[in-house]
């Protein structure tokens, strides 16, 4: 896709921050997106990381990630709205795994209606495996629930050991990060 680059978000003064705003409360419920505190507190940690991806001055998707040693696990990934169903996200997560050697790692909602069979489907086609593991993501926030999810990993099920790394991770450092 010709004209389209990576950037990188560094915080809340970033020339593309409203936008990837925008884009990320009109694409996940409430109860999966962090407080703007808790952004501002996942900007300040060192293993977190936001990119868009942009052409101009329009971001047309965004990635939000978290690197550890072995394996980078994405929290949010999408599209802005107006530019949905032309190959963006398959673009986006294809050249995001060209550019990182270790495990990617991410979590989708339950198999529950044709919007998350269709999501799944979009996975697979990109070469991420379901992961056998009975998977539940803390709350982001106070008067909710953690929520069950499916993690998903590219190219290899994760082995046990992994997945329990991963889950310390999440709530010890994901989830912390305030």
């Amino acid at each position: 896709m010709e004209g389209y680059s990576f950037c990188r978000i560094k915080g809340e003064e970033d020339k593309y921050y409203k936008q990837f705003l925008s884009v990320y409360k009109s694409s996940f419920p409430v109860f999966e997106q962090r407080s703007q505190e808790q952004q501002s507190a996942a900007f300040k940690n060192n293993s977190y990381c936001l990119v868009a991806l942009v052409k101009g001055d329009k971001l047309a998707s965004f990635i939000s990630y978290w690197e550890f040693d072995d394996y980078i696990y994405i929290e949010h990934l999408a599209v802005n709205s107006e530019l949905r169903g032309q190959n963006i996200g398959s673009f986006t997560l294809s050249k995001f795994a060209q550019n990182n050697r270790k495990i990617l790692l991410l979590e989708i909602d339950p198999l529950v209606d044709e919007v998350s069979k269709r999501r799944l489907c979009f996975y697979k086609k990109l070469g991420y495996k379901v992961n056998p593991y009975h998977h539940h993501h803390p709350a982001y926030r106070q008067g909710y629930d953690s929520h069950e999810l499916l993690v998903l990993s590219l190219s290899e099920v994760l082995s046990e050991n992994m997945y329990n790394r991963f889950y310390s991770d999440l709530v010890q450092v994901v989830m912390n990060a305030d």
